[in-house]
């Protein structure tokens, strides 16, 4: 079984990885590295949601990251608990291919991350090189079993032998992220995929409205969509960064076009008020109705 959330429209191979001064000056760093375009995305960019919660929280839960990216949760990571070793590879599509079919190989040893964002530099290179498409590998090893088989340094692990495609549990794609292994976990369900569709030049449910989100909650536009989607984001983190409400959003919103950036800002606005500013030039946000 290999699970995908998969957006078909997404555009193969097109990101300009440039980053955007003008985010990180006004304290968005943490989406220095979104598209352009007025409602692009990219599926790898999910790897910073999981980095900035590390940051902001002190640990990140992978199962709860997939599940609120709409990806079945790790059967593996539930398993290994506290053993288990989250790591990120970047590289290209292509090469991503080959190691979900044969595991990270190489006669002088392979390497991993500890911190998404250093393996995204990778991808971003190999993207780059190669026009190849962009991936990121996310692999889930058991630290005791692999203690004696790597270097490790703060923020790189380097193998002395072929990691196996068992030890894959997700690959992030331009347009999707996947679960490779054979079992998922029960808990937390993953969240559902909202589809819209352009009708006389507006962007409406696919389904019949009033559309289930979640337990008790329904929608009947995209606007109300948005809204209870960003509260339930921030109503499990508490506070999060931009990049930890935008991913989760284009991960479970269909066609990515239906979703502007400037959209999402604008609802964040009215939810949450103006952000607090944080370490490492981003900014935090939590619902004004939780403050107050």
């Amino acid at each position: 079984m290999r699970a995908k959330v998969a957006n078909p429209e997404a555009p193969q191979d097109t990101t300009d990885w440039r980053k955007d001064r003008k985010l990180v000056r006004t304290g968005f760093k943490d989406l220095e590295y979104l598209p352009r375009a007025r409602s692009a995305w990219n599926a790898t960019l999910a790897a910073y949601a999981y980095s900035l919660r590390r940051q902001l929280a002190g640990s990140a839960d992978l199962n709860l990251w997939a599940a609120m990216h709409g990806c079945p949760p790790s059967a593996r990571y539930e398993q290994l608990g506290e053993d288990g070793l989250v790591l990120w590879h970047g590289t290209s599509a292509v090469r991503a291919e080959k190691i979900r079919q044969f595991g990270l190989f190489h006669k002088k040893g392979v390497w991993a991350a500890l911190e998404p964002t250093v393996a995204h530099g990778f991808t971003r290179g190999r993207s780059r090189a190669y026009q190849a498409g962009s991936a990121m590998v996310v692999l889930l090893v058991s630290e005791t079993e692999w203690q004696n088989k790597a270097e490790y340094s703060p923020t790189v692990v380097r193998f002395h032998t072929n990691v196996p495609p068992e030890c894959v549990a997700y690959i992030l794609w331009d347009d999707r992220i996947e679960l490779l292994e054979p079992h998922k976990a029960e808990q937390p369900k993953p969240w559902g995929i909202a589809r819209f569709k352009k009708d006389q030049g507006q962007w409406v449910p696919i389904s019949r409205p009033p559309v289930r989100l979640d337990e008790g909650h329904t929608y009947s536009d995209l606007t109300a969509w948005l809204e209870l989607s960003i509260a339930r984001i921030l109503g499990i983190l508490g506070s999060a960064s931009a990049i930890e409400i935008f991913s989760p959003l284009y991960a479970t919103v269909r066609p990515w076009d239906a979703l502007e950036h400037k959209q999402i800002f604008a609802a964040l606005e009215r939810l949450c008020g103006a952000p607090r500013p944080a370490r490492g030039g981003i900014r935090l946000f939590s619902l004004a109705s939780a403050r107050s």
